[in-house]
């Protein structure tokens, strides 16, 4: 039995006041049913208390403005728990300053700790697979020092760009010891590797879906494309005032129906919009919906519209997808690649009314039959994007 040791700084708390992704738990969650012997390494950066009432006070305002969510309770101590029976140690790493390097002391605690804790256990890695550069890159770095047999791997949510700017000098060796270099996206991948050149072993690392999301009734598109759906948080990044606006243009005469998925700080104002715009008869919003429920409305709707400014990946563009829904992304972001423009979706700069608004009149015009051939290949694009497969494939470019 193979053992995979992850190092993450956003992972499932069993607190339902932390929202972290849990997207590095889907794949860890995949590997232990396959056999694996799993140990996530949970480092929370831990501020002074003044910064936590800030997040209190603000934590919306943040959200909204940049999608970053604060958590404002963490834990003070190292502690140990399971989500879903994978195993996590919560290791906080204090510091002062948001996005900027722990001093070498704190780092120095931190691995020591978790040594002894693997120690303990007896747990010697046979791979230490890390997503998000602070402060996994350095640690990778030590952990391939002490295990030198493991195997290394860092997967990238972004370009990679602040690596110099967090590392100083020392960021070359560092990244000298990550044998493997995961992207959560193409345009990460290249926007890399304009930076610092190919790495010798590099892949696509996607997220996948439940099997059971790919169930689906095969749209007949007969009435066209009329019923849209957004499904995500609102806040400003996510440019749902965007897809308004488009949708008033591309549809003067408002016949179409919009149902919006999701809270968030901008709801208030995207209603008032919606007002504005003379679409309240047209645009209906859900809230937040249990991932089922979410799933019945987009399977109900014919295109899927999302055209956020930051988007790592973005799973819920395959979840569309798997609904045979005709997907609009942001060109440029998470599923580009993924998604190519008019075969099994569409894509459209991120923050541009009238080029939306054009790529939907563009959608409009195309027959039943083009349609429904978008639709098919969506769905063939989902169904090679199951967890399972996901999970499989990410471990097969490291063991």
């Amino acid at each position: 039995m193979k053992n995979i040791l992850l190092l993450t700084n956003i992972y499932p708390m069993n607190d339902p006041a932390y929202d972290g992704t849990p997207v590095c738990h889907f794949f860890t969650r995949e590997w232990r049913k396959k056999g694996y012997n799993v140990k996530v390494v949970h480092f929370m950066s831990l501020f002074p208390r003044p910064y936590y009432w800030v997040g209190r006070l603000f934590g919306d305002a943040i959200a909204a403005k940049t999608g970053f969510v604060t958590y404002s309770h963490p834990a003070r101590h190292c502690q140990s728990y399971e989500v879903e029976g994978v195993p996590v140690l919560y290791v906080p790493i204090p510091k002062c300053i948001p996005h900027r390097n722990f001093a070498e002391r704190r780092i120095q605690e931190a691995f020591d700790h978790v040594c002894k804790v693997l120690a303990e256990e007896n747990f010697v890695p046979d791979a230490v697979i890390a997503h998000f550069p602070l402060p996994q890159l350095e640690m990778l770095y030590l952990f391939k020092q002490k295990f030198p047999a493991a195997k290394t791997c860092l997967v990238l949510h972004g370009d990679g760009s602040q690596i110099p700017e967090i590392y100083k000098e020392d960021y070359p060796r560092y990244m000298d010891a990550v044998e493997v270099w995961g992207f959560r996206s193409l345009a990460f991948k290249n926007q890399f590797e304009a930076i610092f050149g190919a790495r010798p072993k590099e892949f696509l690392c996607y997220s996948g879906i439940p099997d059971a999301f790919l169930r689906h009734a095969d749209k007949t598109f007969e009435q066209g494309v009329r019923k849209f759906v957004f499904v995500g948080s609102l806040f400003k990044l996510k440019n749902v005032d965007v897809t308004l606006k488009a949708l008033h243009l591309a549809f003067p005469a408002h016949d179409f129906e919009f149902h919006v998925v999701g809270s968030g700080a901008e709801e208030a104002s995207l209603r008032s919009m919606t007002v504005e715009l003379g679409m309240q008869s047209q645009v209906v919003f859900h809230g937040q919906q249990e991932r089922e429920k979410a799933q019945k409305i987009m399977a109900e709707a014919d295109c899927f519209v999302m055209v956020s400014s930051r988007e790592a990946f973005g799973l819920v563009y395959v979840e569309a997808m798997a609904k045979g829904c005709v997907t609009v992304a942001t060109k440029g972001q998470g599923v580009d690649g993924l998604i190519v423009d008019g075969e099994n979706g569409f894509l459209c700069e991120s923050d541009n009314v009238e080029a939306l608004a054009s790529k939907l009149k563009q959608i409009r015009s195309l027959s039943a039959d083009q349609l429904r051939a978008i639709s098919r290949k969506a769905v063939d694009t989902a169904s090679e994007l199951t967890d399972a497969k996901v999970a499989a494939h990410y471990l097969n470019q490291i063991l």
